[in-house]
């Protein structure tokens, strides 16, 4: 039976991370830069102090001016443990969230592994939307 993590903490969780042979640096008190394969990154933000209670991974794209709300829609539609919006300059942005009650070590690795699929399937589905490939 897996391990449920009760009162991590931020310190705890970097050690985890580590453990789980995530490429992840700590940048503040409540925020780690996480890189997956292929060299994209995106942070892996905390809530809950002293104890976590959520995770949030975020990974934020410049440089695609042809990508239109409606883009975002048809991504959100078809994958479920993501979202997609524009954020205020007008980026394309990609979040997932995990909700640390009662969840063990495993599921936070299947978590950053999924979310570090999605990024990569989101990457190649913008660079789609500016090369005229997606209507």
């Amino acid at each position: 039976m897996d391990t449920v993590l009760r009162d991590i903490t931020c310190e705890e969780l970097g050690i985890l991370l580590h453990q789980l042979g995530i490429n992840a640096e700590r940048v503040k008190e409540d925020l780690f830069s996480l890189e997956f394969a292929g060299g994209l990154k995106s942070h892996l933000i905390t809530y809950g102090e002293p104890h976590l209670s959520s995770l949030q991974l975020r990974a934020g794209f410049t440089g695609f001016d042809r990508v239109e709300p409606r883009h975002l829609l048809s991504w959100n539609r078809r994958y479920r443990f993501s979202k997609a919006y524009l954020d205020n300059d007008g980026d394309p942005v990609l979040e997932g969230d995990l909700r640390l009650e009662g969840v063990t070590p495993e599921a936070i690795q299947v978590f950053l592994r999924d979310f570090g699929d999605q990024v990569n399937l989101f990457f190649a589905y913008l660079r789609m939307i500016d090369a005229g490939l997606v209507e």
